[in-house]
C-alpha cells in the first residue's frame, strides 16, 4: 500500500485539467466570484476601522447611517458570490464526473475479458461510483473553498499588511512552521486513503455475494456467518477510517496552538503602540479583526490541503482503471454470415495450466455440431476463443476462411446468437430483454415468442412490460432460459451457440424447445454443449472433449459406440 503515497505533487488537479478546458467562461466567472468573496471578507475586516474611529470615538452620526447601510450590503454581496462560486463549480464538478465514469464504464466493457475476469464487481463499484464520487466532492466543494481561503488570506494579509506592516510580519512568522507537520499528515492520509478503499471494495463484494447467494446463505443457515465476514470487514473498514480521521483532524490543535501564539503577540505588541499613541485603536482593533478572521481560511486551506492529496491516490485508481488493455476492433470487418469455422492445431493455456491442446475440427455451413465432455474438459474455452475472449497460444482459428486475428471480433459477435446456462437476464422488462437493444419489430418478436415457447408472458402482470427484477428472480430457472432463447432468436445471428441452453428446464417443456431448436439446426451454423442426450441427437457432428483434447468425432450413432462417450454421459 506504501506505493499509494509516491504520487508526484498535484498529480491529481493535472490529471483533470483537460476535463476543464470546456468549462473555460464558467470557470472565468466562478473564479471572479471566489475574488469577490475574498475582497468582501477583507473590507468586513477593515469595517472595524471606521467602526471605532468615526463612530465611538469621533462620534460622527453621519456614520451612524452609512456604516451599517454598508455593512448590509457587504455582507449580501458577500452571500450571492459564493452562491455562485460553489455552484458554478458543483455543476463543472457533475459534468466532469460523469464523462470521468462514462469513460471508464466503456473502457471496463471494452476491455480484454482476461483482465475483466481478475476484477470483482466490488471493484467496479468502487472504482466508478464511491471514487468518481469522491472526485465530485473535491471539485464541487474542496478545490472552490480551497481556493476561496486562499484569496481571502491573501487579502487579508494585504490589509493587515496595509495597517501595519510590522506587526503583520510579527504575525505570519509562524505559518512556515505548520508545513513540516502538514507534509507528514499528507503521506499518512494518502496510505490510509488506499487502505480504507480497498476495504470499502471488500464489504461491497461481502453484499454482492451474500444476496446474489441468499437462496444457498438461508438453506445452510450461514446467516451468522456471513455476518460475522461482514462485520470483520466493516471492522477493517472501520480502523483505515479512524485513521485518516486522526490524521485528517490533526490539523485543528496545531492550528490552535500557532494561532494563539500570533494573536497573542499582535495584542501585546499592538497593545503597547496604542497605548504609546502611535496606533489608533480602530486601526487596531480592524488588524486584529482581521488577524483572527485568517484563522479559518488558513484551517480550512490546511484541511482541503490534506484533501487534494487523497484526490490524487483516487486519480492514480481511475487512471489504472482508463489504462485496461481494449479490445482490437480496427481490423477487417466481417460482413457477411459466418459460414465455417476451423480450428488448425489451436492451443491455449491460462498460466502454466494447458487447457486445449493441438485441436484440429472444422464446422461446416448450417451445420450442427455438439461439443460433449466432462466439465472442465475444455467446452467452454472453445466457445471463449471463437467469441474472442481468449487467444491461442499458437495455431489458427479460421472463420470463413480469415484469421481471427486479423478480423473485427464486433463484427465476429454480431453474427453470434447466444444462449447460456444462468441465461443472461437483465434488471428490466420482458421485451427489453428480448430485444437487449435492438429496434423492434413485432413480426419478429412474435416469432421469437413462440418459438421459444414463452406462453407464460401471458400470464404475468403486463406481460411484456413485466419487470422481472435482478437477474430475472422474479422467474423461474425454466422461463428465464426461455426468454434467452427468445433473445437469440430475435437477434437471428449466423451462428447459434447453445451452451446448457435447456439446462432448467422440465422435460416435456424441453421437448417442445427441442422442435424450435431443430428448426434453428436446419437452417443455422450451430455449436450446441449439452449433457442431455436428446439434445444432440440430431447434431451433424458429435466431438468428445476430454483433458483439452478431441477424442471421438463423428456422427451420433457412431461416437455414441465409444468409451469416451458412454464415460461421459455415465453410460457404462
Amino acid at each position: 500500500m506504501e506505493n499509494m503515497a509516491e504520487t508526484k505533487k498535484w498529480y491529481g488537479v493535472k490529471f483533470l485539467l483537460p476535463y476543464l478546458k470546456p468549462f473555460k467562461v464558467r470557470i472565468i466567472i466562478t473564479f471572479f466570484s471566489m475574488l469577490i468573496v475574498a475582497v468582501t471578507t477583507a473590507l468586513a475586516a477593515y469595517a472595524m476601522k471606521p467602526i471605532l474611529n468615526n463612530l465611538f470615538v469621533e462620534k460622527d452620526e453621519a456614520m451612524l447611517v452609512i456604516l451599517p447601510a454598508a455593512i448590509v450590503v457587504l455582507f449580501v454581496t458577500r452571500g450571492i458570490f459564493r452562491f455562485f462560486s460553489i455552484y458554478l463549480a458543483s455543476s463543472i464538478g457533475i459534468a466532469i464526473t460523469k464523462e470521468i465514469r462514462s469513460t471508464m464504464y466503456d473502457t471496463c466493457l471494452n476491455a480484454e475479458y482476461p483482465l475483466l475476469q481478475k476484477r470483482s464487481l466490488a471493484d467496479f463499484n468502487t472504482y466508478i461510483i464511491q471514487i468518481v464520487l469522491r472526485i465530485r466532492n473535491t471539485i464541487a466543494k474542496t478545490i472552490p473553498n480551497y481556493i476561496i481561503s486562499v484569496m481571502t488570506i491573501i487579502a487579508l494579509v494585504a490589509m493587515i499588511l496595509y495597517l501595519n506592516w510590522k506587526l503583520a510580519l510579527l504575525a505570519i512568522v509562524f505559518v512556515p512552521i505548520i508545513l513540516v507537520p502538514m507534509k507528514y499528515l499528507a503521506k499518512k492520509v494518502k496510505i490510509h486513503v488506499s487502505n480504507a478503499e480497498n476495504t470499502l471494495s471488500t464489504l461491497i463484494n461481502r453484499i454482492n455475494e451474500s444476496f446474489n447467494n441468499i437462496d444457498l446463505v438461508k438453506v445452510y443457515n450461514k446467516t451468522e456467518y456471513e455476518q460475522k465476514l461482514f462485520d470483520d470487514s466493516l471492522d477493517d473498514y472501520q480502523i483505515f477510517q479512524l485513521k485518516l480521521s486522526k490524521y485528517q483532524e490533526a490539523t485543528s490543535p496545531l492550528m490552535e496552538f500557532f494561532v494563539s501564539l500570533s494573536i497573542a503577540s499582535v495584542v501585546y505588541f499592538g497593545g503597547r503602540e496604542v497605548i504609546d499613541e502611535s496606533m489608533t485603536v480602530g486601526d487596531f482593533f480592524a488588524f486584529l479583526t482581521a488577524l483572527m478572521m485568517l484563522y479559518a481560511p488558513i484551517k480550512i486551506v490546511t484541511k482541503n490541503a490534506l484533501m487534494l492529496s487523497m484526490l490524487d491516490v483516487h486519480i492514480e485508481r481511475i487512471e489504472k482503471v482508463l489504462s485496461y488493455t481494449q479490445e482490437k476492433n480496427n481490423l477487417s470487418v466481417l460482413t457477411y454470415p459466418i459460414q465455417t469455422i476451423e480450428f488448425k492445431n489451436v492451443s491455449f493455456r491460462i498460466g502454466k495450466k494447458q487447457i486445449l491442446k493441438k485441436l484440429n475440427f472444422k464446422i461446416s455451413d448450417n451445420e450442427t455440431i455438439a461439443l460433449v465432455g466432462k466439465t472442465g474438459a475444455g467446452k467452454s474455452s472453445i466457445l471463449g476463443l471463437i467469441f474472442g475472449f481468449h487467444k491461442p497460444n499458437s495455431g489458427q482459428i479460421l472463420i470463413n476462411g480469415i484469421d481471427i486475428s486479423m478480423m473485427s471480433i464486433t463484427s465476429i459477435r454480431d453474427s453470434i446468437s447466444y444462449v447460456n446456462q444462468s441465461a443472461g437476464i437483465f434488471n428490466a422488462s420482458i421485451q427489453d430483454n428480448i430485444l437487449y437493444g435492438l429496434e423492434y419489430n413485432k413480426e419478429k418478436y412474435i416469432d421469437a415468442v413462440t418459438l421459444s415457447h414463452c406462453e407464460f408472458i401471458e400470464e404475468l402482470p403486463g406481460t411484456n412490460d413485466y419487470s422481472v427484477g435482478e437477474n430475472g428472480k422474479k422467474l423461474s430457472g425454466g422461463q428465464r432460459q426461455r426468454i434467452a432463447l427468445a433473445r437469440a432468436l430475435y437477434k437471428d445471428g449466423s451462428l447459434f451457440v447453445l451452451d446448457e441452453a435447456t439446462s432448467a428446464l422440465d422435460t416435456d417443456t424441453e421437448n417442445m424447445i427441442q422442435e424450435s431448436l431443430q428448426h434453428i439446426m436446419n437452417s443455422k451454423t450451430t455449436i450446441v454443449i449439452a449433457h442431455r442426450l436428446n439434445t444432440i441427437l440430431n447434431a451433424d457432428k458429435v466431438y468428445v472433449v476430454s483433458e483439452g483434447e478431441i477424442v471421438e468425432a463423428g456422427t451420433y450413432a457412431s461416437v455414441s459406440k465409444s468409451a469416451a462417450f458412454k464415460n461421459n454421459f455415465g453410460l457404462e
